[in-house]
């Protein structure tokens, strides 16, 4: 038996298991949802634990504290990235982990993330391929550092040198369409790519798509407003070495106007399934979108 069965076992006979909205029962020392990862809260009057979509207590209905909730009106943006690291914690394409039982050693093939409506906390799908029989699949269970642990990390360098950071932007319209630019220089002159670019010394990713959209595009955003697709860093992914970038998604009223500027050549409106079916997009700009159509059309996912 597991440890998690085992803690489960003994909060269930003290009656002090909660549950979460996912329909998984969690013992109360657990403060995330086992199966999807869902942070909990505990009431300061009673001290029942509740699952972080209920704003009141399940027991007293005493009110979940204003300083867990965050700023709705930045979507959580505080908690937000916080969130992130219980979902994945250290895990990164290519590195080996365990879930702490037999035969449950994986490779992480990709991390992106998961289907949730926009301005939910997400999950992260993490795709992996366990070592016992080669077997592959997607789950959304959030890094649990009492349970899992780390068996081999990538090599943090290689002969190419040092990680590089850019932030790239999936910008769509109300009328469903996805703004692409025309690569100016290499790598990928010529083609059609996600507007982006490099973080400034001291930037964060989520400026620096914001900012890299305006200057290549003429749009604006306000970076707040941006939603994290996934983080991209696969072997290769870049001919110029050891490239990670943060990727976005964000919303503009129809008939935004983008003109090309900067590192665009020209820019362009057009369909999500055109852009995915013109086969000559850059780097690995086709994952992301269709990364970013999976969020755009899925309803309140479940794991």
């Amino acid at each position: 038996m597991s440890t998690y069965e085992t803690d489960l076992a003994a909060a269930k006979r003290s009656r002090t298991a909660w549950g979460c909205t996912c329909g998984a029962d969690n013992p109360a020392t657990y403060d995330a949802c086992h199966d999807c990862g869902r942070p909990s809260w505990t009431c300061a009057a009673c001290g029942t634990v509740n699952p972080s979509a209920r704003s009141n207590c399940n027991e007293c209905d005493g009110t979940m504290p204003a300083e867990l909730l965050g700023d709705r009106e930045e979507g959580f943006e505080m908690a937000y990235e916080e969130w992130i690291a219980t979902q994945v914690g250290p895990r990164v394409v290519g590195g080996r982990y365990s879930h702490g039982d037999a035969a449950s050693t994986y490779e992480v093939l990709a991390i992106e993330r998961g289907p949730r409506p926009l301005g939910v906390w997400p999950v992260w799908d993490i795709t992996v391929r366990f070592e016992q029989d080669g077997r592959e699949t997607t789950h959304c269970t959030g890094w649990d550092a009492r349970r899992d642990t780390v068996v081999a990390q990538p090599p943090a360098d290689d002969d190419k040198g040092e990680w590089r950071y850019t932030a790239d932007v999936v910008t769509v319209d109300q009328d469903g369409r996805v703004l692409l630019i025309q690569r100016r220089w290499e790598p990928f002159t010529g083609c059609w790519a996600l507007p982006g670019g490099h973080l400034d010394p001291g930037e964060d990713s989520r400026v620096a798509a914001a900012r890299e959209l305006g200057e290549e595009t003429g749009v604006p955003v306000d970076a707040s407003d941006l939603v994290l697709i996934g983080t991209y860093n696969a072997p290769g992914r870049d001919p110029r070495g050891k490239y990670s970038t943060d990727a976005y998604l964000a919303l503009v009223p129809a008939g935004t106007v983008a003109v090309a500027d900067d590192d665009a050549a020209n820019v362009r409106w057009v369909e999500l399934s055109a852009a995915l079916e013109d086969g000559h997009l850059a780097f690995d700009h086709a994952d992301i979108l269709r990364a970013a159509g999976r969020m755009l059309t899925a309803g309140e996912g479940s794991c």
